[in-house]
């Protein structure tokens, strides 16, 4: 009789985990009765929480790396510290377990390692660069949560943000933090970018997997000190493609520039031109000197984990400080960002392009801002279609802001349309979007009392 009990709760294991209640009534049989079946399984069954809430359920082997990821955080001097515990569980679920939170049950990968799925540009090339022995799918939306677990697991020693998963990850990460780096003075920009460049467009970008899908590379550069940065390159400018990526790179470090004018965080950035691109180089703010790091989070991780909106940056503010998760001050913040945003025709202001830096208690601090350019004149399809930029009016979340945000779009404009990098074309549609909003300027104001 114990034998066909124990059969019909790996069946009934097999969906997910189940409260010891729903165990009892499905066999009919006593509390009791289920612990004393439950431990003749040994590791394959987990007992999750405690009293009442107690559920069951059975782990799930990965390939050879079993069912247990130890998980560890690279604090900012480069030192690991263990985090916790990642047990993929039957019917696709996942139990996480910290020292300070206790355990979690998931019906999805949790929010924190969701966000260091390779994703964009470099995503792509780690799926074909690093897949020698991994046998995983060369295209990177073929890959499931088993897939992505298997490559943060073995490959996983230099992802965005400070987590590390996996023994053989943390193996990489030292050896690595003992092993030479690459890195190029500041007198080789000229000559290091364009080959570095190169060697991404044919699949092996230099450095971490940075997501977004602009072309780019990661390097250290050494400008008096060592600093982690990500370069972003436009094609060959002799086409009109390339020439409009080179604008809008242009005009991302102008935006960038701007932002920090007016006295909100973002990285410092530097345009490189050669003869046949333009690099935008960024500096990380998830990187500290040499080894360290910093727990950077999407917004995207954030919203689906604790709002579940991902409408707009504004809105988020909002959601975000009336559950003190961010300051008021940050909210401020990405609030001004997002008007901003829309008044240099940003129209990719979506939820990955915006980060948080995760403090503790589910409490966060708005990181610099990145990705900030007019992307409505982008190329599509390799051609550069004629847009029309109309500027936004202000919202009821973003009255505050609203003023400061369109003096600063309007000092961007004006900037562009008077940098000899771009083209003649461009600038001329920088003067146009500069004229739009003086007018909006001059015209009537909307007054908060």
């Amino acid at each position: 009789m114990d034998n066909l009990r124990a059969d019909q709760i790996r069946t009934l294991l097999e969906t997910g985990a189940r409260a010891s209640r729903e165990i009892q009534l499905r066999l009919e049989v006593s509390q009791p009765t289920v612990s004393r079946l439950i431990s003749r399984f040994g590791g394959e069954i987990l007992t999750l929480g405690k009293g009442p809430a107690t559920r069951y359920a059975r782990t799930r082997d990965i390939r050879d790396l079993g069912s247990d990821f130890p998980v560890y955080k690279v604090d900012e001097d480069g030192n690991i510290h263990p985090l916790g515990h990642l047990q993929t569980l039957r019917g696709n679920q996942y139990w996480w377990v910290d020292s300070s939170e206790g355990g979690v049950l998931y019906d999805h990968l949790p929010w924190f390692i969701q966000d260091m799925r390779p994703e964009g540009f470099v995503g792509r090339a780690f799926a074909i660069r690093q897949n020698h022995g991994l046998d995983l799918p060369a295209r990177l939306n073929e890959w499931n949560n088993d897939h992505v677990l298997i490559a943060l697991a073995r490959r996983g020693e230099d992802i965005i943000g400070n987590l590390i998963i996996g023994d053989e990850s943390l193996q990489r990460y030292l050896d690595a933090s003992r092993e030479e780096q690459l890195v190029v003075n500041s007198g080789e920009r000229d000559s290091l970018y364009p080959q570095l460049a190169k060697a991404a467009i044919e699949g092996d970008p230099a450095g971490s997997s940075a997501g977004g899908e602009q072309p780019k590379f990661a390097v250290m550069l050494q400008n008096g000190i060592n600093q982690h940065v990500l370069v972003k390159f436009s094609p060959q400018t002799n086409t009109p493609e390339g020439e409009r990526w080179a604008d809008l790179l242009v005009c991302e470090h102008l935006a960038i520039e701007t932002i920090r004018e007016a006295g909100l965080r973002a990285p410092t950035t530097r345009i490189v031109e050669t003869t046949e691109r333009v690099f935008l180089e960024v500096s990380r703010f998830d990187r500290i000197g040499r080894n360290g790091r910093l727990p950077l989070v999407s917004l995207t991780a954030i919203d689906n984990e604790f709002l579940g909106h991902l409408d707009d940056w504004a809105a988020t503010a909002g959601r975000l400080e009336e559950r003190k998760m961010i300051s008021s001050d940050d909210a401020n913040q990405l609030r001004w960002l997002y008007s901003f945003g829309a008044l240099i025709a940003n129209t990719d202001m979506h939820f990955g392009n915006i980060s948080l830096i995760y403090r503790r208690n589910k409490s966060f601090e708005l990181a610099p801002a990145y990705d900030m350019l007019p992307m409505l004149f982008r190329p599509v399809n390799g051609t550069v279609p004629k847009k029309d930029f109309i500027p936004p009016g202000p919202k009821r979340d973003i009255m505050q802001q609203w003023d400061s945000a369109l003096e600063s779009a309007l000092t961007f404009w004006q900037k562009a349309a008077n940098d000899e990098r771009l083209s003649n074309a461009f600038r001329e549609i920088c003067q146009e979007s500069s004229a739009k909003l003086q007018a909006i300027q001059s015209g009537p104001r909307l007054v908060v009392s």
